[in-house]
């Protein structure tokens, strides 16, 4: 029995195993879609981007499409910016189940659902036999028409927007008629009337955007002793993340808005209580609707060919799932002479020339959304030639005169060239001098990448390819030059240190910082105090962001690390200090993004807008311009609002600029203070030149 304590057969035997069951894992999820047994209750009728399900028998989460069946036991939920309309039958009764974004529901039978978290909307048909519970919480749907969400604090907020629901609890049985709304926290249940009343825009309305902000109209209907309304626009249906607030006398306002998902709702006091009441919420989303772009082939680009014309591969850029693209490529300018066109939603298609010439394509937009009309991309050309010998191969990675971090491409120093199927293999040669007399490394492949086992050190290095054919021989690429330069510090954008903030009301703040190293592996740490003895937090991610709880208000160290792909610490920032307070409001910077750049052209006015969580009494919007070494002020401003257009764009000029903001906000004690100013830098470029209005009337009058 000794070989059962032997090292050598219990790792063999336990590597075996591993990969015994490694391979029943990738047969399990690759075996196609999951139909499962239980018994069909509904289906998936619409959708917008990703809608997952996980069977009860399985363990994997699998994307629905339209029409495929739901089943008994099923799990569904919603990622973000994604949507659900889910369609229950049951004979002559039926149930109509609209999911919003984040939002999950098991399917218990076609009669009851439980619903786990986010937000959702139901509307019954037939003797309307649908229960949804939440926890110990029943709600009968019947034929009414209502809305459910569930906020951090798990608890249960319904609307009743036509007919009536019952709501059984611990605390008893209550019923929740048309225009009114239930809350439901702790076994309790208050039952409101909904007295207000929104009317544009409608619920799950589309806006085409074509700029960074579009003014929306709100408009609600009067209510017979309310003297004040209160709008309120947020990110989200708990109404916490990005959350506006606007005072109005009358019963409409206009508020200019950037691209993204909102909710809105209308709120004002109850003369008789005495208390804030609220209208039902309602969801419109901004949609980017800017003409596309192609992004593949570049135009005026000449693709060469000896024998067959390659295909030639098309990619464009895409808003959104539900947005429909038509590729058109024609023989002449005027698109009249079509030879290939094609549907793809995905933003690629391929097609397969016959002969050589040259050629035009464009990509066309549209929508079934009311409001959104068809818009073309600008055309490109592109070129098809047949010659007598192949093309040299192009070198794609390192880019022609990159500069990177040493340690970085040791970790991953790969290079890329263009393949040729009429090559039959290829030669890396990598130099120190551009005239290939020092060559360091050379090598030969079949494949059009390599990985150079080489000692690198910090320097400038010079690299080719050489490729063989069987009718020409040898055909050289052009020279390659990269520099490997120490690693980059990692710089700590937000929040800056020493910086004060509100805190956030869902206790979570975001934290952002440059990336030296855009694919590495950045360690974050936030901590009490500055030696990182107390961490509250800690995480690895690949992106320069991430969103931290903070337990509340207080003092708070943070500082970020890059690691190797072995867990080797390759630099660190410093760590950095700020302050959360209940009493100031905490202030977000939205536009411009930091490191944006911005082209003028065409523009009337350079926007700024931010968000805004808490109470303040003005904000005040700085903007500077680089100047060498030191930043000069273009303006600075006191402002009410949450945006401002700045329209004197011919005092700008190319260049660098950054923008700070703080809040002026009364502390507790009813003092008035200012929050440290947030900053973010970004570029001006511009396709059209600026000038100061030239005066055309003479300097002199002559009279007779």
């Amino acid at each position: 029995m000794k070989y059962l304590t032997d090292g050598r057969v219990v790792v063999t035997a336990l590597i075996l195993l591993l990969l015994f069951f490694s391979g029943l894992l990738y047969l399990y999820a690759n075996a196609g879609p999951k139909t499962g047994t239980n018994k069909v209750v509904g289906q998936l009728k619409t959708k917008q981007l990703k809608i997952l399900r996980k069977l009860d028998s399985e363990v994997i989460w699998e994307e629905l499409d339209e029409s495929d069946p739901i089943r008994y036991r099923d799990t569904i939920r919603t990622e973000e910016g994604s949507e659900a309309v889910l369609l229950f039958t049951d004979g002559e009764n039926s149930a109509e189940i609209r999911m919003d974004e984040r939002s999950m529901i098991l399917v218990e039978d076609t009669d009851k659902i439980s619903f786990v978290s986010g937000s959702l909307s139901a509307t019954g048909g037939g003797s309307g036999n649908l229960q949804i519970s939440s926890g110990d919480t029943k709600i009968s749907l019947g034929n009414s028409d209502l809305k459910i969400s569930k906020d951090e604090n798990k608890g249960l907020n319904l609307e009743v927007k036509k007919g009536e629901a019952k709501v059984v609890s611990s605390s008893g049985e209550n019923t929740v008629g048309k225009n009114q709304s239930a809350e439901l926290k702790d076994g309790k249940v208050e039952v409101h009337s909904l007295n207000l009343e929104t009317v544009l825009p409608p619920d799950k309305t589309y806006f085409p955007i074509s700029g960074e902000t579009l003014p929306i109209k709100f408009e609600w209907k009067n209510s017979p002793g309310v003297k004040t309304f209160r709008l309120e626009i947020a990110r989200d249906s708990g109404f916490r993340t990005g959350l506006k607030k606007l005072n109005t006398i009358g019963t409409n306002a206009s508020i200019s808005l950037p691209n993204g998902s909102y909710y809105w709702r209308v709120a004002g006091n109850n003369p008789q209580s005495g208390k804030d009441e609220f209208s039902s919420s309602k969801n419109f989303k901004l949609v980017s609707w800017n003409k596309p772009k192609l992004l593949s082939p570049n135009n005026k680009e000449v693709f060469s060919y000896t024998e067959t014309a390659p295909p030639v591969r098309f990619q464009w850029n895409t808003f959104d799932s539900q947005t429909k693209y038509k590729l058109e490529v024609s023989s002449d300018a005027n698109f009249k002479q079509i030879v290939y066109s094609g549907d793809s939603a995905a933003g690629f298609l391929k097609w397969e020339p016959r002969s050589e010439g040259q050629f035009f394509a464009r990509v066309k937009m549209s929508s079934d959304k009311q409001g959104f009309s068809e818009m073309s991309s600008d055309a490109i050309s592109f070129v098809l030639r047949k010659s007598e010998q192949a093309e040299p191969p192009k070198l794609l990675k390192p880019l022609q005169g990159e500069e990177i971090g040493i340690r970085i491409f040791k970790a991953g120093s790969f290079f890329s060239w263009s393949s040729n199927k009429e090559f039959k293999s290829y030669s890396l040669e990598i130099a120190a001098d551009s005239d290939f007399k020092n060559i360091l490394f050379s090598k030969s492949t079949n494949a059009n990448f390599m990985k150079p086992d080489l000692d690198w050190k910090e320097g400038i290095f010079f690299w080719r390819i050489k490729a063989s054919s069987n009718s020409e021989g040898e055909i050289s690429s052009s020279i390659g030059k990269f520099t490997l330069k120490p690693l980059g510090v990692i710089r700590l954008s937000f929040p800056k240190d020493g910086s004060e903030l509100g805190h956030p009301m869902d206790g979570k703040l975001q934290f952002r910082w440059d990336r030296p190293d855009p694919s590495g592996t950045y360690k974050l740490e936030v901590s009490k105090d500055p030696n990182f003895v107390s961490r509250i937090y800690e995480t690895s991610v690949r992106s320069g962001q991430n969103s931290v709880p903070l337990a509340g208000p207080g003092d708070y160290y943070w500082k970020v690390t890059l690691l190797s792909p072995e867990g080797e610490v390759l630099t660190s920032s410093p760590s950095s200090g700020f302050r959360t307070s209940d009493s100031a409001p905490f202030v977000s910077p939205v536009y411009p993004r930091d490191r944006d750049k911005i082209d003028l052209d065409e523009k009337a006015s350079l926007s700024f807008y931010w968000e805004i969580e808490g109470e303040s009494e003005a904000y005040i919007l700085e903007l500077l311009e680089a100047d060498q070494k030191t930043l000069k002020t273009v303006f600075k401003k006191e402002i009410k609002g949450e945006s401002y257009d700045y329209r004197e764009l011919y005092r700008l000029r190319e260049g660098k600029y950054q923008w700070r903001l703080s809040a002026k906000y009364r502390d507790s004690s009813g003092q008035l203070r200012t929050t440290l100013p947030l900053t973010r830098d970004f570029e001006v470029i511009m396709s059209a030149t600026f000038k100061a209005p030239e005066i055309l009337t003479p300097k002199e009058f002559y009279v007779e």
